[in-house]
């Protein structure tokens, strides 16, 4: 700079400042025409504009049964411990243990003792009071006997024919007798045992009809209904059916659940009681897709579902379950071909736009790259 202007600028310094102002605010004015240019704004728009990429798969929509699903077990529709019902020693069992019996099929036998020949003189006994009951009432009749007299010797002879039934009853019980057709489970006690009125003898099971007894919530209770049908799965794989036969009306106070019993046949004996088994109540059937739980998302209130894609725009179906698998979940509300997104579903949400490819696609993409 020439030593004249250097002079200058000395002796008046606010000119120099002036000078500086006025280009940067020229400099600002220039930017600001550049940023206000349409064509470079719109360009810069595009550039800054991201399309997310999802990987989707379609699932049709089949048909399935809708049901229940619960666990229980087998047990014997009808099982009794026979006791005694008269006092005596025990002599023998009739039937080993483990095998089928009929009903009245005699099963033990208790020692008689001397009950035959109390039973003689109770008849012989019975015989003396028939007789003079037949005395008393002709002379009554004739007017030689009071009516007192009359009814003393009735009263005796109905002891005498009370005496002899219960002797034969006696001599009867002492033969035990199976109540129903069934199976002779175990003796609870060995023979020569002594026994009183009520003591245990040996327990039957009727396994020819199984029961199945599970417990039901209370919001599914009122799906069923008695003489439906139910299937049965054994923890041995076998399945049966059978039939709802009772529900309880009364729910457990500490579960709030309801009991529930299945009856199946076993007439050939060929299923065990107290095995383990799961039960299917079916309901009805409704269109529902299988998915696997690793592709349920959430929406912005939390709710659980799947994210679909339909013409490149996301949508949130709200999961309703009609069933689990040990490979997948079946949900409903689904009909015809979805296009279910499978990875991405985290960083998108319901009315986002989406580039949707398939795992065909990707593969063959990343080939051509």
């Amino acid at each position: 700079m020439p030593s004249a202007l250097k002079q200058f600028f000395a002796a008046r310094p606010y000119i120099l400042s002036i000078i500086i102002v006025a280009i940067v605010v020229l400099w600002m004015l220039s930017g600001q025409l550049k940023a206000d240019s349409p064509d470079e704004s719109v360009q810069l728009s595009t550039k800054q504009t991201h399309v997310t990429r999802v990987q989707v798969k379609t699932y049709v929509a089949e048909r399935i049964e809708r049901a229940i699903h619960l666990y229980g077990q087998t047990e014997a529709r009808r099982q009794s411990t026979i006791s005694a019902e008269v006092s005596g020693r025990l002599l023998e069992f009739l039937v080993k243990e483990g095998r089928p019996i009929t009903k009245d099929q005699a099963l033990a036998r208790l020692d008689i003792q001397d009950r035959r020949s109390q039973l003689l003189r109770a008849e012989a006994l019975l015989e003396q009071r028939k007789i003079e009951y037949a005395g008393v009432n002709a002379l009554s009749k004739k007017g030689f006997q009071g009516k007192a007299r009359l009814a003393e010797a009735k009263a005796s002879l109905v002891d005498a024919e009370s005496m002899v039934k219960n002797l034969n009853l006696a001599i009867d019980n002492t033969l035990i007798l199976a109540p129903y057709d069934g199976i002779f489970e175990e003796n609870i006690v060995e023979a020569g045992a002594y026994l009183a009125i009520g003591d245990p003898i040996l327990t039957l099971a009727d396994t020819q009809q199984l029961v199945v007894r599970t417990d039901v919530s209370e919001r599914d209770i009122p799906q069923l209904k008695l003489d439906e049908k139910a299937y049965v799965t054994m923890v041995t794989g076998e399945e049966v059916e059978g039939v709802v036969s009772f529900i309880a009306t009364i729910s457990d106070p500490n579960t709030r659940t309801f009991k529930v019993e299945v009856l199946i046949d076993n007439q050939q004996n060929q299923l065990r009681a107290g095995v383990s088994a799961s039960v299917r109540f079916p309901l009805s059937e409704v269109e529902a897709i299988k998915v696997s739980p690793a592709v349920l998302a959430l929406d912005d209130e939390g709710n659980l579902g799947v994210k679909t894609v339909v013409d490149n725009i996301v949508q949130f179906i709200p999961a309703s379950l009609v069933r689990s698998d040990p490979d997948g979940a079946w949900l409903s509300g689904f009909t015809g071909d979805n296009q279910v997104i499978i990875l991405g579903q985290g960083f998108v949400r319901a009315g986002d736009t989406v580039e949707a490819v398939t795992k065909a696609e990707l593969l063959m993409q990343e080939r051509v790259e």
